[in-house]
């Protein structure tokens, strides 16, 4: 079968195409839990090329969407011919994946594309764990640091869903417009400094979930000490996706990161997928795509396009 595989004995971060990779064994008596899913499309997220072979295993990939074509004998839920979508362990990016039934759902073909399922599982699901531990509710505000890329859209999306009032994006001048008809109800620029700098004076207690997707990304972001300092006291939230060794450290050994801020590691599971799906169907959204066909060339451009860190919403491979 096709799939995009981290070569030699780590793997490195450059995906090949390979299309002698072996079909999963899959028999239903072995993999009771799990189904065998031909699929249909593939997206990508940073952690697939930050993670070691070792780590993530042979091939590349978290997000997918398919068909199920058969099933564990203890599967219930899940039918051959189901559309389904989650997150495999075993890599995305490939024709055939195995997945245990607790990390995927079921759409209807009728409402969501296999391409827009695909774009859906990691980043809709993180977002929406991360503003739940928010505390985001009706007449909220928010404010989503790196709000133009796929966890960030995402963000603004769901925080719109919930009902926020106040969805305050930071992103470039250039994504304004993007974030603004994605839900946002104001637009600061990361890159004008003093505008920045200004609406955190002016905002100092008054948010109540910073959801920061920028801070750790790559090129020396942080905003953990500014964002603190936004929460309404007492109650107010800071959820962040990624940050330095000692935010790891501290957040996943240790369990000491200071009151009121959270490291934020993504539980998958069926609820949260069907949560996404009925969200975002409520406010009439569809994900934004950068689809890409799944081909040396592609795979290329996909992953420059995501180390690059401009990427507008989710990159997302078409394996029909």
């Amino acid at each position: 079968m096709r799939a995009a595989i981290r070569p030699g004995f780590l793997g490195g971060n450059l995906p090949s195409l390979s299309t002698t990779q072996a079909k999963p064994i899959f028999t239903p008596s072995t993999n009771p839990n799990d189904v065998l899913v031909k699929v249909k499309s593939a997206a990508i997220n940073p952690v697939d090329y930050k993670l070691p072979k070792f780590v993530a295993g042979p091939i590349f990939g978290l997000d997918f969407s398919g068909v199920v074509e058969n099933v564990g004998e203890s599967v219930t839920d899940f039918a051959i011919g189901d559309a389904v979508f989650g997150t495999t362990p075993t890599g995305s990016l490939a024709d055939y994946t195995v997945v245990d039934t607790k990390r995927i759902a079921k759409f209807r073909e009728e409402d969501w594309s296999f391409l827009e399922a695909a774009a859906l599982p990691t980043a809709y699901v993180t977002s929406l764990q991360g503003l739940k531990v928010g505390k985001v509710s009706e007449g909220s505000s928010v404010l989503i640091i790196g709000a133009s890329g796929g966890c960030g859209l995402a963000a603004v999306h769901l925080a719109k869903a919930m009902g926020a009032d106040r969805i305050i994006a930071i992103c470039s001048g250039k994504n304004a417009q993007l974030v603004t008809e994605a839900g946002a109800t104001e637009v600061v620029y990361y890159n004008r400094n003093e505008t920045l700098q200004a609406f955190f004076d002016e905002n100092e207690g008054k948010i109540q979930c910073v959801y920061d997707a920028a801070t750790g990304s790559g090129r020396g972001e942080e905003y953990t000490e500014t964002s603190m300092s936004l929460l309404i006291p007492d109650s107010g939230e800071y959820v962040q996706l990624n940050g330095p060794t000692s935010v790891w450290l501290k957040g996943l050994m240790l369990k000491r990161l200071a009151q009121h801020q959270h490291l934020i590691i993504t539980d998958m599971n069926t609820a949260d997928l069907e949560e996404v799906l009925l969200s975002l169907k409520e406010i009439n959204v569809k994900p934004l795509m950068n689809v890409m066909p799944f081909t040396e060339e592609g795979i290329k451009e996909g992953f420059d396009l995501l180390k690059s860190r401009r990427t507008k919403g989710k990159i997302v491979f078409d394996l029909s």
